[in-house]
């Protein structure tokens, strides 16, 4: 009976994590020994990167279905020459004592082997209103909703539309710049006002990045014409009224919430060592420890990603969310995972782990229109250098980590042709 290894979760992490296994079971002849199963809710993987561009991408330049082509793969086409096994279902539960996986629909899966790639979830702070009167931006439809609901207030005739986006951090800049951007097109054709406005409750924007990139997007927004409202804290939000800390009531027709992430709450009841705010926490391996010393768990289990904390040696902080980080952390579950299974399987003699040493990873902003700022080791890119720069660095992941080269190339340029039609240049 082949032994099974079971990822769940579909993002960044999880592909990767595919890719290493089954790459690695092949070159030793250990396929038909070992069951690799891929779990995730939906049939493809969404690239994430790029939701705040379909959110902002007018109904006269694409329709919902390029759109959801050039930003979501399915699994099937992704894993087409890979040997691993494609299960649509979400899980409501994980044994990690007996080893079993639930799924809604009343399915069990055994696992010898786990990745726990499950990502994150929006964290609302137990903010009272906010969760009801907002809209979020992590999945294709939540893109769609946030384009819907901008183009009916414009269809209905308002006059001035107030939008609000909470959160200063890359996906909060990203996404207001962008709206900024595409407004210009409404108050050309429509003769109507759209104002954005950042709220953000640190004393500035992407913190934690920077002070050089800092600078730079804070220029380039303000010269676009996004507000900032920083040092301000939501209390409370009611149908088209924020209410913040200070006192101060901002009112918005629109509110999109970016403030905040956590690991899903199913990680949070898994008895798994976890830090005070109850992520779960991985050693320098990828691999999970039990809650308690006398706590046995059933076979190996790792997590990687957003479901997790990893905390940096050298600053002792936890470090960022970011998908380089989890594909990092992918290869090196993989490799860990392999390495037991070459001792079991008799092709050495000694497991020869790995550990997960966090980099300096390179990142983009992109801030409305055809215009980024980019950080990569000492050097910062910004302008239409960084929007060139951002298109390649997507076209690399889809030809390095997704697709076959053809269709990346295929994709890549349909998304690019889109994008260069909606984004303006300045």
């Amino acid at each position: 009976m082949r032994k099974k290894i079971v990822i769940l979760g579909a993002g960044f992490g999880g592909i990767k994590a595919v890719f290493e296994l089954c790459k690695k079971l092949r070159r030793f002849g250990l396929s038909a020994q070992y069951e690799i199963i891929l779990v995730d809710r939906n049939q493809y993987h969404t690239y994430t990167p790029t939701l705040y561009e379909i959110a902002t991408t007018s109904k006269t330049t694409a329709s919902q279905l390029n759109l959801k082509n050039i930003v979501t793969f399915p699994l099937k086409t992704v894993f087409k020459k890979i040997d691993a096994a494609l299960i649509k279902g979400s899980v409501t539960n994980v044994d990690l004592i007996e080893g079993d996986i639930h799924l809604a629909d009343g399915r069990k899966l055994k696992f010898d082997y786990l990745v726990l790639a499950l990502g994150a979830e929006t964290n609302y702070f137990n903010i009272p209103g906010l969760k009801e009167n907002s809209f979020t931006l992590k999945t294709f439809l939540d893109a769609l909703k946030i384009r819907e609901a901008i183009w009916n207030k414009v269809e209905e005739g308002a006059g001035k539309i107030k939008i609000a986006v909470g959160g200063a951090g890359a996906t909060g800049v990203e996404l207001a710049s962008e709206i900024k951007s595409w407004a210009c097109e409404f108050e050309a054709e429509r003769k109507c006002n759209v104002s954005v406005q950042i709220i953000e409750g640190m004393p500035t924007i992407l913190p934690g990045l920077d002070v050089r990139v800092i600078k730079l997007v804070a220029r380039r927004l303000r010269k676009i014409g996004v507000e900032l409202l920083l040092n301000e804290f939501i209390q409370k939000v009611e149908p088209g009224r924020i209410f913040l800390k200070s006192g101060l009531i901002a009112e918005c027709d629109i509110l999109i919430w970016t403030g905040g992430v956590k690991a899903v709450s199913l990680m949070g009841s898994l008895p798994l060592k976890k830090e005070q705010k109850g992520r779960v926490i991985t050693a320098g391996e990828m691999e999970c420890l039990p809650q308690s010393e006398d706590l046995k768990l059933y076979g190996k289990i790792y997590a990687l990603g957003d479901a997790i904390c990893f905390y940096d040696p050298e600053t002792g902080r936890p470090i960022p969310l970011l998908a380089e980080a989890a594909i990092q952390q992918a290869k090196i579950a993989a490799h860990n995972i392999f390495e037991d299974i070459k001792l079991a399987e008799g092709f050495s003699k000694k497991a020869s782990h790995k550990k997960f040493v966090p980099g300096k990873y390179p990142y983009i902003i992109p801030v409305g229109g055809k215009y980024a700022v980019a950080k990569f080791g000492p050097l910062v890119i910004w302008g239409f250098p960084g929007w060139v720069l951002k298109g390649l660095v997507e076209l690399y992941y889809l030809l390095f980590n997704v697709l076959p080269p053809f269709r990346a190339f295929k994709i890549w340029l349909k998304g690019l042709w889109i994008f260069m039609k909606n984004d303006r240049l300045g």
